[in-house]
């Protein structure tokens, strides 16, 4: 383990690595390095060597570089013709470290790509690169549909490698890598990582070599702010800082933020406020807008006047945009005072712009909630935390946040190239608190992570959907489809290091029973051939096991405390003890109580399974399996209506959002008490349009989210949206692109079932139809009669309305008949010119030439 907090020691230079001449003049010319940070030169060699690395170090050590390099020259070297792969948690991630790779790749002749679902010509870009960068969910999707792709794959890097503990992406990495590992052991593994409590424990997990430094090239400083006082208590860097003293900063009592603002200010910096919610970093934004703008009216104290113009010409722009909604006014106004807030509920295009700004300087500050820290690269001089508490559904109170979320805030703090030293704060009401802060959150250890592969408190296979979906991708995209190689492959993930293999046996079978009675998998017999493996495998392991009796290491240190060495002793002098009387253990409830329970009559592990056509399109599509379940048990109901078998049920577009939102793949929107009552309506005004067997699953939640996909095919705006059902543009985005998927996926299934197409192909049609229209939609967010007019380039939903309600078209014909005088009226609209007016006349010509 390497762990260094000064540039002392032996030094491995550039010249040193063997790196090509167009490497090191890149590096030295281009990107000004003449020397490697402490940390790379530990881990440089041992990456560019072949071996498997886990390296965890602090933002901005350079993490980012050491996997850069090894990439470029292994794949230049001794893996010509093979692939690496980037895998990132988030897409906004991928978009930094393409652009990253692809300076460094160019100049070494090599081709990289972006997979993360967003754009045309992916598939091009998966086939024709060499470096491949993508999430964690799309390379396992990749791997679903063309598992011939990991024959090429190399180099692997995991970046922000802690997420393996995160409940959402970390079940998928960990599969991703296991399986990586299971078919192609020579690749090579980079673990790139924030500071864990059990670093250790995940390198070992994946055979790799571990490089942990404290090593910052900017000293971090982080401490309290009590009032107005600001105290260091952590210093991490170089090894050669002085402690400061503590200090007063200028400001009101009560108002430390904008105290900590108006100091960052005159020290030239940027500031970086963490705080718990939505509704405190809109609060706090506003706040502290209004203080600047106050300050502002003293043009001597801001001189910089053609900055505070640049920020009102972006504040109206902003508010000028046909979409802009109550949220996008609110970012709006706090942006005159240089001021953003930044949460999940914006945009993604409102996030970048924000992010941009920053980057270029024109914001003061930024007032965000923590999902900040794990997105891109955005440091600053200083970073605030307001909250290390937030509400925990789960608990029903507020909680304590993990001490590595908050050291990744904290890390936020200090630009490198910029800045000597960052600092980090978090803000404390009174002594007794600080002192609990420091010793928790800047003096105590991380937490260690666990798998979340599974969950060991499942009651059923359905309360394990990780498992469940992951079985089912083995079992349907890979070659591991019998019960022992899936009890051997997960026997070597992450997950069985901490879970006790009978429990997780149980589990598989748990998990295998549930895909079978559900019509995913089925059950081909046992294999003579897996038997004969299984023979083979046992005789192998048997020959290398090198048998010790003697005692284990930990009862020889036992041994060597007082009074321990008694029950750790051979037994050869028992004989002549007298016997017990009574039974051999006592005063215990019965052994069976804590028995993990077990499946009746599990699988032979000769077993062989296949998937049918239904598990084999759920795993394609990345749905989890329960989600496959509900809309396979929708789609049958729902041809029970059109065939008569069902006289009590009617199909809408209402039926069919419904379906989707009551999937799991589906998140759904919590109700105010204003939403109440229209929910309450909806359940009982449509209750013979559902099309779900159980209609429990957190029933207003979800009807919330059918009624919001309903106004929004209704074509109400993002602005009527927030009104109705206050629901930010960001919620509202992740919404209808769920929806839009598992409506696209529920007309696959449709497509592709040969049950529901045998109970009568003219029913069948229709149903297809309806749920085409109503995923066109929800796409498009618009009526039934816009779907031909919004097929065409630059006419969207409410240009499309204003071309229906101001000169009555109808149809794509209608368009490119217009005249000269209906072109005038749209070119006179706002948002409107007689540049696009023409355009659009020109693409429906194009369009009709095609159709004849």
């Amino acid at each position: 383990m390497f762990v260094e907090h000064s540039s002392g020691g032996s030094k491995t230079s550039l010249d040193d690595l063997g790196l090509s001449t167009e490497l090191t003049n890149l590096l030295r010319v281009k990107w000004g390095i003449k020397e490697l940070y402490p940390p790379q030169q530990k881990a440089l060699p041992a990456a560019l060597s072949g071996k498997n690395i886990m390296l965890t170090i602090p933002t901005a050590s350079g993490k980012s570089l050491v996997a850069h390099l090894t990439i470029a020259h292994r794949l230049k070297n001794d893996l010509k013709m093979q692939k690496a792969i980037y895998v990132v948690p988030l897409k906004a991630l991928a978009t930094e470290k393409y652009n990253e790779l692809k300076e460094i790749s160019d100049v070494v002749g090599l081709k990289v790509g972006i997979a993360i679902g967003d754009r045309s010509g992916e598939s091009n870009s998966v086939d024709d690169s060499d470096i491949l960068v993508c999430t964690s969910e799309k390379l396992d999707s990749l791997l679903r549909s063309r598992p011939e792709l990991i024959s090429r794959i190399g180099i692997v890097v995991s970046d922000e490698f802690h997420l393996l503990h995160d409940h959402g992406r970390g079940p998928t990495l960990e599969v991703l890598i296991s399986r990586i590992r299971h078919k192609r052991p020579e690749a090579q593994i980079i673990a790139l990582s924030a500071t864990v409590g059990n670093c250790e424990e995940l390198a070992e997990w994946l055979d790799a070599e571990l490089i942990q430094s404290e090593w910052r090239p900017v000293t971090l400083h982080s401490g309290t702010l009590t009032n107005l006082e600001v105290k260091v208590h952590r210093i991490d860097g170089k090894g050669d800082e002085k402690w400061p003293e503590p200090r007063t900063i200028q400001g009101t009592k009560g108002k430390n933020l904008q105290a900590a603002l108006d100091d960052t200010i005159k020290e030239s910096g940027q500031l970086l406020v963490f705080v718990n919610s939505r509704a405190g970093a809109q609060k706090e934004a506003r706040e502290l807008s209004k203080h600047i703008l106050k300050r502002m009216k003293n043009e001597n104290e801001f001189e910089d006047r053609k900055k505070i113009e640049k920020l009102e010409t972006i504040s109206e722009s902003l508010k000028q945009r046909d979409d802009s909604s109550a949220l996008g006014k609110k970012l709006a106004d706090a942006i005159k005072g240089g001021i953003a807030f930044h949460h999940a509920g914006l945009t993604n295009e409102q996030r970048s712009k924000i992010e941009e700004m920053f980057k270029h300087g024109d914001l003061y500050c930024i007032v965000a909630t923590p999902t900040l820290a794990q997105g891109v690269n955005l440091p600053a001089r200083r970073v605030v935390i307001r909250d290390v508490r937030r509400w925990s559904t789960v608990a029903g109170r507020n909680m304590p946040m993990p001490i590595m979320e908050i050291k990744q805030m904290l890390g936020r703090a200090g630009r490198p190239k910029y800045d000597k030293k960052g600092d980090a704060w978090i803000i404390s009401k009174n002594k007794d608190e600080e002192l609990k802060f420091v010793e928790h959150f800047l003096l105590g250890e991380p937490e260690k992570i666990t798998s979340k592969l599974a969950n060991p408190n499942a009651q059923s296979a359905e309360e394990d959907p990780a498992l469940l979906t992951h079985i089912l991708s083995l079992i349907a995209t890979s070659d591991m489809n019998d019960r022992n190689s899936l009890g051997r492959f997960f026997s070597k993930t992450f997950l069985s290091t901490h879970m006790e293999s009978e429990a997780l046996e149980n589990q598989i079978d748990r998990v295998i029973k549930w895909l079978v009675e559900n019509g995913m998998v089925v059950r081909e017999g046992e294999s003579e051939l897996v038997r004969q493996r299984i023979i083979s495998e046992k005789t192998t392991e048997s020959n290398v096991e090198n048998w010790n009796d003697e005692l284990p290491s930990w009862a020889h240190s036992a041994a060597e405390i007082e009074g321990v060495d008694t029950y750790i002793r051979k037994d050869e002098n028992m004989s002549e003890k007298t016997p017990r009387k009574g039974p051999a253990i006592f005063g215990f409830k019965k052994a069976s109580n804590y028995e993990v329970e077990k499946i009746e009559n599990p699988d032979s592990q000769a077993m062989v399974y296949s998937a049918t056509s239904l598990g084999l399109r759920v795993s394609r599509l990345y749905l989890n399996p329960v989600s496959g379940k509900i809309i396979k048990e929708g789609l049958t109901n729902a041809m029970n209506v059109l065939t008569g078998l069902d006289n009590q049920r009617q199909i809408s577009p209402f039926s069919l959002l419904h379906l989707v939102t009551c999937t799991p793949d589906f998140i759904p929107l919590w109700p105010q008490k204003k939403d109440l009552g229209k929910i309450q309506d909806a359940l009982f005004g449509h209750e013979s349009e559902l099309l779900t067997n159980s209609v429990d699953l957190d029933d207003e939640r979800r009807m919330k989210g059918v009624l919001v996909l309903q106004s929004w095919i209704e074509e109400l705006s993002i602005s009527e949206l927030e009104d109705e059902w206050n629901v930010q543009p960001g919620d509202l985005r992740s919404r209808v692109d769920l929806a839009e998927w598992l409506l696209y996926s529920t007309r696959t299934i449709l497509m592709d079932d040969n049950d529901l197409i045998s109970m009568d192909k003219e029913s069948h049609r229709v149903l297809f139809e309806a749920i085409d229209e109503i995923h066109r939609r929800v796409r498009n967010g618009c009526k039934s009669d816009l779907l031909a007019l919004i097929t065409l380039k630059g006419v969207g939903r409410v240009r499309a309305r204003e071309m229906v309600n101001i000169l009555g078209v109808t149809n794509v014909k209608d368009i490119s008949s217009l005249t000269e005088n209906d072109q005038f009226k749209l070119s006179d609209l706002r948002g409107w010119s007689m540049k696009l007016v023409k355009n659009i006349v020109n693409n429906a010509s194009q369009v009709n030439k095609r159709r004849r």
